[in-house]
């Protein structure tokens, strides 16, 4: 899988997972996911469900300190997901 693919495949995974309010095509790759700067409006709650969902996924467990990290965009997801 190529990560273009893969930014397309977790975009229907927020929009499956979360209750957004935005189009998912329109998240930009390195647009912050969570926190003040994003315009998604993602809780703590849609970060549990997006990790569970990672995990079953892709086989990936994200915990602890590097899940807020690894959550900030679409591309740090990706990049976390691809790394073997």
């Amino acid at each position: 899988m190529n990560k273009e693919q893969l930014l397309d495949e977790l975009r229907d995974l927020l929009e499956e997972e979360c209750d957004l309010e935005v189009d998912v095509t329109s998240i930009a790759a390195d647009e912050p996911l969570f926190g003040d700067e994003s315009r998604l409006g993602l809780d703590s709650l849609d970060g549990l469900a997006v990790s569970l969902e990672v995990k079953s996924r892709y086989g990936k467990h994200l915990g602890g300190n590097e899940a807020k990290a690894v959550l900030r965009s679409l591309n740090t997801l990706a990049d976390f997901i691809l790394v073997d």
